[in-house]
């Protein structure tokens, strides 16, 4: 019996050895760096938004980095607001948001930032009370000055136009229309937004120009091109139309097709739909400020996962200037190439 009891603790130990074995290998073995996770939120699900998702996608490619992509459906703070908490509830360990509604939304984004490291790209949170570690994308502000030069280049008389955006309770709105209006009335160069925004009144006289009113949509483009259509009826002497977000110049430029209008109104645009590449074409759109959406989830996720990592380099103004640029028939061609090799660096 006792011969019996060494046996089958000879085979015991036989079996445990291996294990300790394989534990004593494992020890030995580098550590792995544990993957990042990141929320990046947009304001809205519009194609602008593509490219993002692009340079978000080559991130991960270059780093451990989860990242999860959220574009609110309807467009709403309230939508950004939910998908925030769930994802702080879950453990995520950074965000990156395209604020809507700053004034409102702030408080709460500074809730979640004394937790979590938190970057804004786009449209930024309010500059005074934010505790974001930086803010990612153009001079809002900038960008709205090269559109009001735009404007004066295709009105150079003077003229009556009209400026179509979502809503003027986001940051990047407020903005590029102040830079339109300042720019227009001839105040002094700026490449930052002064921080009082002209009120949203009809017939505001800017030298010899005239900004007829600003349409409102919502964030909806359905709401754009039905609000574009009372326009075309409402100011049958508007001469040029502006678009502040990516979705409005091609709602407006749908209306003024319908309308048999289109290539009769001057249009200046924001961003790089393909409707607003292909008008420059075909000479039915003047011009179109376009940022760099790419970069904006690229250097946004990479910028997260280095503040996790505590690596992370951020100039003492926190802004990671993405420079834009103003496109016209000279450049379109080229810079179509550029969007198709950045589409192409994520696969």
């Amino acid at each position: 019996m006792k011969k019996l009891a060494l046996v089958f603790v000879a085979l015991a130990a036989l079996c445990v050895a291996p294990l300790f074995a394989e534990g004593k290998k494992d020890a030995a073995k580098p550590a792995v760096d544990k993957v990042t996770t990141i929320a990046f939120v947009t304001n809205g699900a519009y194609t602008f938004w593509t490219y993002a998702k692009a340079g978000t996608t080559l991130a991960e490619s270059e780093m451990p980095l989860k990242v999860v992509f959220y574009a609110p459906p309807n467009g709403t703070a309230e939508e950004q607001k939910r998908f925030i908490e769930t994802m702080a509830a879950k453990g995520v360990d950074g965000i990156g948001v395209s604020v809507l509604d700053p004034a409102n939304a702030t408080p709460f984004l500074n809730s979640i930032g004394s937790k979590i490291p938190m970057v804004m790209f786009d449209s930024d949170a309010d500059g005074a009370t934010t505790n974001r570690k930086a803010y990612v994308g153009i001079s809002n502000y900038g960008a709205g000055r090269a559109a009001g030069k735009e404007i004066a280049k295709a009105l150079p008389s003077g003229g009556k136009f009209i400026i179509f955006v979502g809503k003027l309770d986001v940051q990047n709105a407020i903005e590029r229309r102040q830079g339109i209006i300042d720019e227009l009335l001839g105040l002094p160069a700026a490449e930052f937004y002064p921080g009082k925004m002209t009120p949203n009144t009809d017939k505001i006289e800017l030298g010899k120009w005239t900004l007829l009113t600003t349409k409102l949509d919502g964030g909806d483009p359905m709401r754009a091109k039905s609000g574009a259509e009372e326009m075309i009826v409402a100011y049958p002497d508007a001469q040029l139309m502006v678009g502040l977000w990516s979705y409005s110049t091609p709602a407006f430029m749908s209306a003024l097709k319908d309308a048999k209008l289109l290539g009769k109104m001057k249009i200046v645009a924001f961003d790089e739909e393909p409707m607003v590449l292909q008008g420059i074409k075909d000479g039915v759109v003047e011009s179109t400020i376009v940022q760099d959406p790419f970069e904006y989830g690229h250097t946004t996720a990479k910028l997260l996962y280095e503040l996790v990592k505590g690596t992370a380099k951020i100039p003492g103004n926190k802004l990671i200037s993405v420079p834009g640029l103003v496109i016209t028939k000279d450049n379109v061609a080229a810079f179509e190439k550029k969007l198709e090799d950045q589409i192409k660096s994520s696969y």
